[in-house]
């Protein structure tokens, strides 16, 4: 009879011994295929978000200033002062907020939470409009610049004058009604001037349907100021107020909002791209009527908003949080200011752009 045989306690243990290597091993290589995949998604995601962004930007600030069939610089208002001066200026294509301590050469630390900036506090230089301290997302946040971009509303189809409009008149015709509606702001243009008012009533469709610009409504018009002479097929087209600015956004993160007039004097806000930082800009004036930038400053250094050229755009995008080892807080240079960033596991990247103003040149 044969004496049963089995492993002894050395190879016992030399094969449980291998058995961890292989193991160590295998999780070794799933741990560094996830952290790559991390790290690879991360930086892929930061990309998409900044380019996004840059290109919401662009392609408002290229359309900037274009009022119908002429530009911001040769429109005028009939509208009444309302309770703040950003939502009803439109004879200028661009505006801008500067916060402070965000010049060239200056610098400062990205909060590890976005701070909301406050209107009384001194945050922007010069000021920020009443307006954007009331938004229903909240106030932008600290430290990052604020762009304003005007222009006939995108996409929207143009009507015209079925009968010539004289000074003084608060009443004319068009050929449908097409996108227009009671409330919403609109410029009547010969593509040499332009008017921007206030619809306050509709008339019964037909041929000539009557469009109204009366006293009535917020902040409504004053029919009197209305002192131009328009022939049958002048163009009339919704206007639109566009804000792009930085403030917390679904995940308590820093955002790209917009905060959009939508053509009735009332924002609505969105947000538009997660994870962005920071947001610098610079514009571009031409200050000897040459149609050439004579250099680029901040917002509270510009005079006239119609002398800007171009804008710089400077944007610092994040990853979503792992997919980066901590190695210390990072500098980035955004058109000169220098912004630390938290010490976490986010990949970070800076994307800049430099953006004619071409619907609002002469």
């Amino acid at each position: 009879m044969k004496r049963a045989r089995g492993f002894s306690l050395i190879e016992l243990m030399v094969a449980i011994t291998l058995a961890l290597i292989v193991t160590a091993g295998v999780i070794s290589v799933f741990v560094g295929s996830r952290s790559a995949f991390e790290a690879t998604s991360g930086t892929a995601a930061l990309t998409d978000g900044g380019r996004f962004a840059l290109n919401f930007v662009s392609n408002s600030v290229r359309n900037a200033g274009y009022m119908s069939c002429t530009t911001a610089r040769n429109v005028i208002g009939i509208l009444n002062a309302g309770p703040t001066p950003l939502p009803f200026t439109f004879s200028e294509a661009l505006g801008g907020y500067e916060a402070v301590n965000t010049g060239v050469n200056q610098a400062y630390n990205i909060a590890a939470t976005p701070v909301a900036a406050d209107l009384n506090n001194g945050d922007w230089a010069g000021g920020l409009d009443a307006a954007l301290s009331a938004l229903p997302n909240g106030s932008p946040v600290q430290n990052n610049d604020v762009l304003v971009v005007r222009s006939t509303l995108k996409d929207a189809q143009s009507v015209y004058l079925t009968n010539a409009v004289a000074p003084g008149s608060s009443t004319f015709t068009v050929n449908a009604q097409g996108p227009l509606a009671v409330g919403q702001l609109a410029v009547i243009s010969d593509c040499a001037t332009g008017i921007v008012f206030q619809i306050t009533a509709i008339g019964a469709p037909g041929l000539n349907q009557p469009i109204t610009h009366a006293a009535a409504g917020l902040p409504g018009n004053n029919p009197a100021s209305f002192q131009l002479n328009y022939a049958a097929g002048a163009q009339i087209a919704p206007v639109d107020t566009l804000v792009y600015y930085i403030a917390p956004g679904a995940d308590q993160d820093s955002a790209l909002w917009i905060a959009d007039l939508n053509a009735k004097g009332a924002f609505t806000t969105a947000e538009l791209v997660p994870d962005i930082e920071a947001m610098q800009i610079l514009y571009g004036v031409d200050t000897t009527n040459s149609q050439i930038v004579s250099g680029y400053v901040t917002a509270d250094q510009v005079g006239d908003f119609n002398t800007v050229m171009s804008v710089k755009v400077a944007l610092l995008a994040a990853s979503a949080p792992g997919s980066a080892h901590p190695t210390g807080a990072k500098t980035y240079n955004l058109l000169g200011v220098t912004v630390t960033a938290p010490n976490d596991t986010r990949s970070r990247q800076v994307f800049e752009e430099t953006i004619a103003v071409r619907d609002s040149l002469p």
